[in-house]
């Protein structure tokens, strides 16, 4: 048989010998590359393989609540193929089809290997249809399983959430009887919740689950679940007349439990009453017992509390509200005011002059330096003012005065002595800005109570 493959190639030879030049070219072209090119050309071409493969599975994670049932049923044990920190997502196969999905990371629990995400999975099954509603407003969700634990979260009544965790542990929270419940909140803040308060439902059969109540403990209930303010606040916010001094997250009436004891804390006093437990003696009354303080709800699904006790030897009786506001959010937007009134006369000029009353310099931190005010003195400016000091805006006009200003102004002196503040109206004008003196019997709890009868009167010029 002739020997056609020596003398003239076939297909299948040529190739093979193609094969054979561009190893044997690409091997030599390897070589002569330097030593960090050679480190490049392996990473790309690494790396073109692995980007070849699609996406590469970090873990799996079980879906605490889903979505979309029709889509992803709560429960699934799903492959996580990438976590986005920015974002804040896991991505996961959308069953059925090729697609991929992302989902906000507190729906999911992540776990690195398979047979953790199974056993987590298995637990879950328990809870997976059961969810919960708040039957009370501002009902708090807490970082651990006790009352005294952080506030983490408040439900909104009738807020839906999920039960990622029913307790077990009988738990008395001063009378009243329930169980600590694990919850996923709708805006993904997982903590414990009471579940006093709670009316729990299975979604998949949609029956309820429910909670054996003793209707004499429900206003016990709603003492120990309230956040108790002084009834001052609810006028200072309608008004809009935040006095920073008696607005403050310590005052209120307080139950503890470690000691047990009732804290009541305003501006002018400070008591703590031990007690053992409270109880209902008729109607909306209750007593402290092992202690004399009786406590009475009042108002709209008892919004107030009156809380009558003994203080150095004298029966009072101070009224509390339910307030459920973020102190803290109030006092700074109260500062933001105050800043921006003060801004109100940097944008006029630093400097405003009189030349009967001396020069006032303002800096934005509220340090003021006024030179020849000694005409002011003491009519208007106590003894023994120094002339610097600061500027505050903390005292606002009532309703009783009809006069139109554009509000208070503050000056505090440093110097010896008492009292060193002077206080003003302002009203700003087209060459300036008027200064009307408040006499200091006019103010009663930081508020300008009395029009001023023969004011006086200061025109300071800007610059």
């Amino acid at each position: 048989m002739p020997n056609y493959t020596a003398k003239r190639p076939g297909w299948e030879v040529r190739l093979i010998l193609r094969a054979r030049y561009d190893e044997m070219t690409g091997m030599k072209i390897l070589r002569n590359l330097t030593a960090k090119t050679r480190l490049l050309f392996i990473f790309l071409a690494g790396l073109a393989i692995l980007s070849s493969c699609g996406p590469r599975r970090i873990g799996y994670g079980v879906l605490l609540w889903s979505p979309d049932e029709a889509v992803l049923e709560t429960g699934a044990l799903l492959p996580v193929f990438e976590e986005s920190r920015i974002k804040q997502t896991y991505t996961v196969p959308k069953p059925g089809t090729k697609e991929k999905i992302e989902l906000p990371v507190w729906r999911i629990q992540f776990f690195p290997k398979e047979d953790e995400a199974e056993n987590f999975a298995a637990e879950y099954a328990d809870v997976r249809n059961l969810y919960a509603v708040a039957n009370r407003r501002a009902l708090p969700v807490r970082e651990k399983a006790d009352r005294l634990s952080q506030r983490i979260y408040r439900l909104r009544e009738n807020e839906r959430m999920k039960i990622l965790e029913l307790g077990t542990t009988p738990a008395d929270e001063n009378g009243l009887l329930g169980f600590w419940y694990k919850v996923l909140t709708e805006e993904g803040v997982a903590g414990y919740c009471f579940n006093y308060h709670l009316t729990v439902y299975d979604a998949k059969t949609n029956t309820q689950i429910s909670v054996t109540r003793d209707p004499s403990q429900e206003g016990v209930a709603r003492i120990l679940t309230a956040t108790w303010r002084p009834a001052y606040f609810r006028e200072m916010v309608s008004g809009r007349r935040i006095d920073l001094a008696r607005f403050r997250p310590a005052f209120g009436a307080f139950f503890t439990d470690d000691p047990r004891e009732i804290r009541v804390v305003l501006p002018a006093h400070t008591v703590a009453i031990p007690y053992s437990r409270l109880s209902r003696t008729s109607g909306e009354s209750y007593i402290a017992e092992g202690s004399d303080v009786q406590l009475q709800l009042r108002g709209s699904e008892g919004s107030e509390l009156v809380v009558f006790y003994t203080l150095n030897g004298s029966r009072r009786s101070d009224i509390f509200i339910s307030f459920e506001q973020e102190v803290e959010e109030i006092i700074s937007a109260e500062q933001e005011r105050r800043t921006l009134v003060l801004e109100s006369f940097l944008e006029r000029g630093d400097s405003l002059h009189s030349n009967a009353y001396g020069e006032i310099s303002l800096s934005d931190s509220g340090a003021f330096t006024w030179q020849g005010f000694a005409r002011l003195v003491p009519m208007a400016i106590p003894q023994g003012a120094q002339g610097t000091g600061r500027v505050e805006f903390s005292v606002f006009i009532g309703r009783e005065v009809r006069e139109a200003y554009d509000g208070v102004i503050t000056f505090r002196f440093s110097g010896s002595g008492g009292d060193r503040t002077a206080h003003f109206f302002y009203r700003f004008t087209g060459q300036g800005t008027q200064f009307i003196h408040i006499p200091p019997a006019n103010i009663e709890e930081n508020i300008v109570r009395r029009e001023i009868m023969s004011p006086l009167v200061i025109f300071f010029e800007h610059s």
